[in-house]
């Protein structure tokens, strides 16, 4: 069961949780504050949801509560940072905060980081460049999971990529994995006991698995020599365009581990210590390219454009960012959505911790 719980509480709880880890005071709020406009934002496979798979690896060391990113090599426009297996987290806010910094000085900033851990939704580190002023873009790499097309084994990360740009009413925010739905999304639904509505999952390269009591097949989704993955973008078949979601995941992974000589996405796995995902940052000011105001207006008149547009009797048009901003002021004045097995799996790690949490989840 899905039930409404208020964001503040929630995110104070989240805080309790990181400083009990050893995180600081301001990396504590970072985290909290990254992972609840998460769930306002209607994103809830990559919100709170992630706590346990965090709380996993701070366990096991694979985080390491007290590393600090690096810069490695740098020019006035680019840097390599090495995350040193910190939280994805605040290593992405980092290396988007340099990525800004360049930008606003020489028009445009680029940082691929190496040796990070799960960053939650690219989209938040776009969007950090977009309440700039700015062009945002970010991508991650991950451990195997989608089905390369043809292939019968995973290879490619599920690869994600955003964009954000500011516009009115609200920024424009695309955020997609290359696969056709990510990793956290089939979580989600298991948890819910809910089948798989479309061919997100295949096994043998083209059979779909839509069935959730199909445990073996979901479980196999982590296990590298399976014969299970996440469909790209474009299903199986090239008929359909697999090849599409296939190159742009490819794609990812020069921006992300290629660039900055980091883990490809077959030499990540989830126990093994010594290595870790690889991100991207772009910011890009558009004053590099005319008066800035007029360009956003621009793109303004563009978006409304599309939403004004004739639509399917019953449907509405939207544009990215249209239904998360929708999703934001509903969640914000009703609360954001939380399933009895992630509440649990947050009440559990806020016990071990020693953290009452009961006043957080009434």
């Amino acid at each position: 069961m899905i039930k409404r719980y208020d964001s503040d509480k929630i995110k104070q709880l989240v805080f309790n949780i990181y400083q009990a880890y050893g995180f600081s005071e301001t990396q504590s709020h970072k985290v909290a504050e990254m992972l609840i406009y998460t769930d306002l934002h209607g994103i809830e496979s990559h919100g709170v949801q992630r706590l346990v798979m965090y709380d996993h690896f701070i366990q096991n060391g694979k985080i390491r509560v007290h590393s600090q990113p690096e810069i490695v090599k740098e020019t006035d426009v680019s840097a390599v940072v090495d995350a040193k297996f910190g939280l994805g987290q605040l290593n992405g806010i980092y290396s988007m905060n340099l990525a800004i910094e360049k930008a606003k000085q020489h028009g445009i900033g680029i940082v691929t980081t190496r040796d990070s851990g799960h960053y939650g939704i690219a989209g938040y580190y776009a969007d950090m460049a977009a309440q700039q002023g700015l062009l945002g873009m970010s991508s991650c790499n991950s451990r195997p999971a989608m089905l390369p097309t043809h292939a019968t084994k995973a290879f490619v990360g599920t690869n994600p990529i955003a964009f954000a740009m500011p516009a009115k009413p609200h920024t424009f925010i695309f955020d997609a994995a290359t696969t056709t739905v990510p990793q956290g999304k089939i979580e989600v639904y298991n948890k819910l006991e809910k089948d798989l509505p479309a061919l997100w999952v295949a096994k043998n390269g083209n059979e779909p698995v839509y069935d959730h009591t199909q445990t073996e097949d979901f479980k196999a989704l982590r296990d590298p020599d399976a014969t299970v993955g996440l469909a790209p973008l474009g299903g199986v078949s090239e008929n359909t365009g697999s090849h599409k979601g296939f190159g742009l995941g490819i794609i990812v992974e020069v921006f992300t581990s290629i660039l900055s000589m980091g883990n490809i996405s077959t030499e990540i796995t989830p126990e093994d210590l010594s290595v870790g995902p690889c991100q991207s940052f772009i910011a890009i000011d558009p004053a590099i390219f005319g008066d800035k105001e007029q360009i956003i207006d621009r793109f303004s008149r563009y978006l409304q454009d599309i939403r004004e547009l004739p639509a399917i009797p019953g449907k509405t048009i939207y544009v990215h960012g249209d239904k998360e901003a929708a999703a934001y002021a509903d969640r914000k004045k009703n609360g954001i959505e939380i399933d009895d097995r992630t509440l649990e799996e947050i009440e559990s790690i806020a016990s071990r911790l020693n953290i009452d949490y009961t006043n957080y989840v009434a």
